[in-house]
């Protein structure tokens, strides 16, 4: 523990002295500048050789070896307020929080590889998202070894910078969000096709509930990523996550978890679409979650979710962790086996997804826990910066 302890107080120190170098020469105006640059590019008013000649470019170290570095990170704030009503009168709860402070750095070096690393920064916590390296050389064949995310679900590896409503479902955070450990990936992309395999495991052989050690989580995913027209386009992709540990510190709490996924743009309007099915020694658990979305002006976005979760466990669900477990309960008041949620919010991108507002308002209800039936109304505000 004094050393997991020394080790984040080094890691808080390296990133907060890489964060003073990124205000320097990093943030939004750099993306907004190259921005402008392609239109004119594109429209004909500059050459490209001139293009390239006033592209502000990333930092470069004075090292032939390495080709570019660039700092990045995010910083996101919300608040929310939570009502519960059961049989139990469970209450109430809100909060004002720092949800999100990650600080990182990009390199590209030797032509074909890319070394990454990025770390959370949260008030009294420091740790580590992700840290590897990946070799880039042919695109249809790229190999990532080191610490991440596991491939999973549409909407677990959109980044928490580009999701449409402030909180993930509820569904996808009890099937599809194994959390970050050490692998290798092999991925790729030729033409509309895609694909990805990993094979992870956990670095610090930590034991399940079991006394077991933690084994491995396996992952494959392929799918095809369609242009219909200059308007619209269409992504499906199915998943497969087997984890052997599902009570340790590989994976989630289900040994096999299956993903259906889909995702449709047409000009304005954008529509996300999974299903999933997880299944355990206790159960199956099934449910699916749609989500439309249309601008309703430049930097104006209404979104709308609507999500459904069932499972033979009779308390194989638990209530959402922000924020509707947050409120008193009376034992597991909030774990039942039915769950449904709808969503409807506003965003509002004062520069993409560098810089927006989000707002967002949840119905939530959970069936059969041990107070009846645990309704929720929670009223999220955030704003996100991306640098």
């Amino acid at each position: 523990m004094e050393r997991l302890t020394e080790m984040n107080t080094k890691l808080l120190k390296t990133l907060t002295g890489a964060m003073m170098a990124g205000m320097i020469v990093s943030g939004q105006a750099f993306a907004d500048y190259d921005k402008l640059l392609k239109t004119l590019q594109d429209k004909g008013t500059i050459t490209a050789e001139e293009a390239a000649a006033l592209k502000m470019p990333a930092i470069k170290p004075d090292n032939k070896w390495v080709q570019s570095m660039e700092i990045r990170g995010r910083v996101h704030v919300q608040g929310a307020f939570v009502d519960g009503e059961n049989d139990a009168d469970s209450g109430d709860w809100s909060t004002m929080e720092l949800r999100r402070a990650r600080l990182g750095a990009r390199a590209e070096f030797a032509g074909k590889f890319r070394g990454h690393v990025e770390g959370n920064i949260l008030p009294n916590e420091a740790s580590l998202r992700s840290a590897y390296i990946q070799w880039r050389a042919h695109k249809p064949a790229y190999i990532k070894v080191g610490y991440d995310k596991p491939l999973s679900s549409l909407e677990e590896n959109t980044s928490s910078s580009a999701i449409l409503t402030v909180e993930r479902s509820n569904l996808t955070n009890t099937l599809a969000a194994p959390g970050e450990t050490v692998g290798i990936v092999l991925e790729g992309k030729q033409g509309p096709v895609f694909y990805g395999i990993g094979l992870y495991n956990d670095e610090n052989d930590v034991r399940n509930t079991a006394g077991e050690p933690a084994k491995y989580l396996f992952n494959a995913q392929g799918g095809v990523e369609l242009d219909l027209n200059d308007e619209s386009a269409l992504i499906a992709m199915i998943t497969y996550l087997q984890s052997d540990d599902p009570e340790g510190n590989v994976g989630g709490d289900y040994e096999d978890v299956t993903i259906a996924s889909l995702h449709y743009t047409l000009g304005d309007f954008d529509v996300r679409a999974e299903y999933m099915m997880g299944s355990a020694e206790g159960g199956d658990t099934d449910g699916f979650y749609i989500q439309p979305a249309y601008m309703l002006s430049e930097k104006l976005q209404a979104v709308a979710r609507y999500e459904s979760m069932s499972s033979d466990e009779a308390e194989g669900i638990r209530a959402t962790s922000r924020y509707g477990r947050r409120t008193d309960f009376v034992g597991d008041a909030d774990r039942g086996d039915d769950f449904s949620a709808i969503y409807v919010g506003m965003n509002y991108y004062i520069s993409g997804n560098g810089n927006k507002l989000m707002v967002g308002l949840e119905f939530n209800e959970l069936d059969n826990t041990e107070a009846g039936k645990y309704e929720t109304t929670t009223l999220f505000t955030a704003w996100r910066t991306l640098f």
